[in-house]
This record gives structure tokens, sequence and C-alpha cells, in this order.
């Protein structure tokens, strides 16, 4: 026991002797957790689809108590929620969901055939959250790569991942390819960098020096970096 203490004590003592690390480089790796905001109150409109409301009950009681998470990992200092939700179950519709302001319509096709899949809940309601102003750049693509990034990496960060296609795909694919990279960037170089591209959004302004800002790198070189680290080992 005295000779393991022993040989423990040197890389201790040569841990004490390194400096401590400043505020600064701590903060590249604290999540900035803006205040939570209580969810508003949410109305169910199953009359298209009366067979889903249990299944809307849980959307919901999801929707109730991730909503104040959503506030804590986007910069919403100054969002104003909405005073109450819609979650409308409509039998005929394209896409699984989709949000359109204080409005979130599911798919009751889709809930019916993945009713497993309660990560749209929080996709869509990350939407609800953005409520970003028109902006005159090109950053449609961005904005649903944040909603899959609040979704599968912090809602589902265990859920299995789809394989990007690298010979094809690029950061502005958005969903869940932009997620993958936002992920993976800030993981590599700083935690702040989704949240500062979300204040980036709800201010209107061009998000792409943000990335130079952050990690010293544009967003295509951050990208083909993601690319080689994405490459199996040989």
């Amino acid at each position: 026991m005295v000779k393991y203490g022993f040989m423990l004590a040197a890389p201790i003592l040569a841990m004490l002797l390194v400096a401590p690390p400043t505020k600064a480089e701590l903060a590249r790796y604290v999540y900035p957790l803006a205040k939570p905001i209580r969810c508003p109150k949410i109305l169910i409109d199953t009359k298209e689809a009366p067979d889903l409301q249990a299944w809307a009950e849980t959307a919901r009681s999801l929707a109730t108590s991730w909503f104040p998470q959503l506030c804590q990992l986007l910069a919403t200092e100054e969002f104003k929620r909405p005073k109450s939700l819609r979650f409308v179950f409509r039998a005929k519709q394209d896409a699984p969901a989709y949000c359109a302001g204080d409005e979130i319509s599911f798919s009751a096709e889709w809930v019916r055939k993945y009713p497993d899949d309660l990560g749209i809940v929080i996709h869509e309601l990350t939407h609800v959250v953005q409520a970003y102003p028109a902006n005159k750049n090109d950053v449609g693509w961005l904005v649903e790569g944040i909603a899959d990034y609040t979704r599968w990496w912090r809602y589902e960060p265990e859920a299995p991942r789809t394989r990007i296609d690298f010979s094809r795909a690029s950061y502005r694919d958005a969903y869940r390819t932009t997620a993958a990279w936002l992920a993976w960037t800030s993981q590599r170089y700083d935690l702040r960098l989704v949240p500062a591209l979300d204040r980036n959004l709800r201010r209107a302004e061009d998000p792409m020096p943000t990335f130079v800002k952050f990690t010293g790198k544009t967003a295509d070189a951050l990208w083909a970096e993601f690319r080689e680290a994405s490459q199996p080992k040989r």
C-alpha cells in the first residue's frame, strides 16, 4: 500500500505545480445557461385523430418539462414566450411535423407509425423558442441544424446516428448533418458556439463570422476538419 501511494504522489505533485486554468480557458468548456422560462399552457386538438389523445398528453408533458431547458440551452435573454401553444394532430399532412408561430402540427399518420418518436416534439419545440426574425442571409440550414442539435445531442444523446456520406454532404444540408457538425465543432473548440449562433439569428445577423470568432477557422475549414476526423481509422 505504501509502495502504490508513493508511485501516485509524483504525478499528483506535478499536477499541483501546473498553473490552474484561467477563467477564459474554463469558459470555453462551460455551456452557457440562460435563465429557464416556464412553458406556456399547451392546448391539444385531436379532433382529426382522437385515438392519439394519450400520445398527445405524453407530448404535452415532455414539452412542459423541456421548454425551460431549451430556453437555457439557447440565447434567450430577450425571448418573449407565447401566451400559449397549440398541438394539432392532422389526418392528412405531408411533413411529420412543422411549427408555425405558437402552433405545432403533427401528422397523425406519422405518430401512429412511429409512436416512439418523441424527439420530434423537441425539434419543433426548439422552433417555438427560436422565433427568429427574417434574415437577409441564407440561414435556413442553420435554423434546422440547431433544432436537430438540441434534439439529437441534448435530448437524445444516446440515439443511433445517421452515417454521413461525405462525398455528397455539406454543412449546409441542415438537420442531422448540420447538427452533427455543430456538435463536433462545439466539443472540439467552444461549447458557447451554438448559443452564440442562436444570438446572431435572433438579431437577424450573419452568423458566419461567429465561426471564426469562436474557433479561429471558417465554416468551410471546420467542415473539412470534421470530415477528416470522421473518417474510419486505418
